[in-house]
């Protein structure tokens, strides 16, 4: 029995195929409200509509440790991939209580049921900084400054609940994908960017960034659950790229001309400020915000040498990971 939290999710739904593909019996655990069927729209992209029946839904939240501890019962491995993602610096709060305080619940729960192993999603937002032109990788120290996200730090939080859970008997492997691209819930993570491109924009940023396939994700995690070492974590990387060609790349799926005009700095510097003031003066959140104006014109590159040196893992292109996410999308148009 694998359990898998944040199973509607990018990660967890495609995590819940390939378990189901490996012949495992999965079971999820769900809020309530949550879209289930986003799962079965995922999967019929895949042509698997049908695997949809076998996945044992239970409803509990990181956050009820009683329901967590229940849905824990009888489980042989935990695939944590339950997180908030949010660059509004009003959910700093929420982050910490979902990302770090869930982590910390899930860890428990696991310690007490007897789990076998614990493969926790970080995130590259958890990695230290590097020189300019040097790749990220593993061993890059956590470095907490001023233009550290809220984000970022609930999940370098995270890992170190998870590196507790390790001192206290759980054996745990951690996984830091970077931007992830497949099918999911419409304007969640990077969906979001996914809708916007097509409705079409004439506009692009000139910062970089590590793009990787779901479907990578969930396969490296799996085999890694059998072959990862224990306490150790796993920068899951498709490609470096700018996020300029990412945008030509969606735009040319749906048909549109690609971006001609860069967003400066200074553009940007001024979105987010008016989008902070229309925010507090209309409650919706920002559609910009500093933390994403600075990813989007920052260069990163992270290097996947750790996991590919392990596993022999060939991960898809950038190509075939927007051709994946723009055939999604077009069907559920």
């Amino acid at each position: 029995m694998d359990l898998v939290t944040g199973g509607t999710g990018i990660v967890g739904a495609h995590m819940l195929l390939e378990l189901l593909r490996a012949g495992r019996v999965v079971r999820v655990i769900h809020r309530a409200g949550a879209d289930r069927d986003v799962v079965r729209r995922i999967f019929a992209h895949y042509g698997e509509g049908e695997r949809a029946a076998d996945v044992q839904w239970v409803e509990a939240d990181v956050m009820d440790v009683v329901a967590l501890a229940d849905a824990m019962q009888g489980v042989e491995h935990v695939y944590h991939a339950a997180a908030l993602v949010s660059f509004d610096p009003r959910k700093k709060a929420g982050l910490m209580d979902v990302n770090v305080r869930g982590t910390a619940n899930v860890v428990n729960a696991a310690l007490e049921a007897g789990v076998k192993r614990l493969c926790h999603v970080s995130s590259t937002a958890a990695i230290g900084a590097a020189p300019a032109g040097v790749q990220r990788d593993e061993a890059m120290p956590w470095v907490d400054g001023p233009a550290t996200s809220d984000y970022a730090r609930s999940k370098h939080l995270a890992e170190m609940e998870v590196l507790r859970g390790l001192a206290e008997g759980l054996d745990v492997v951690m996984v830091n994908p970077c931007v992830v691209l497949g099918p999911g819930p419409n304007g969640r993570s990077s969906m979001s960017i996914v809708n916007r491109l097509q409705r079409g924009t004439r506009w692009y940023t000139a910062g970089t960034n590590a793009f990787v396939d779901a479907r990578d994700v969930a396969a490296c995690m799996r085999l890694l659950m059998e072959h990862g070492a224990p306490g150790e974590r796993y920068l899951l990387v498709g490609e470096n790229a700018g996020y300029r060609r990412l945008f030509e790349l969606l735009s040319n799926g749906f048909g549109h001309a690609a971006p001609s005009k860069e967003a400066k700095p200074w553009m940007l510097e001024l979105a987010w400020r008016a989008e902070k003031l229309r925010a507090l003066f209309t409650g919706a959140s920002p559609m910009v915000t500093k933390a994403t104006v600075a990813s989007s014109i920052g260069q990163r590159a992270y290097s996947n040498a750790k996991v590919r040196a392990l596993l022999g893992y060939r991960f898809r292109t950038l190509e075939e990971s927007v051709a994946n996410v723009v055939s999604f999308a077009k069907e559920s148009a």
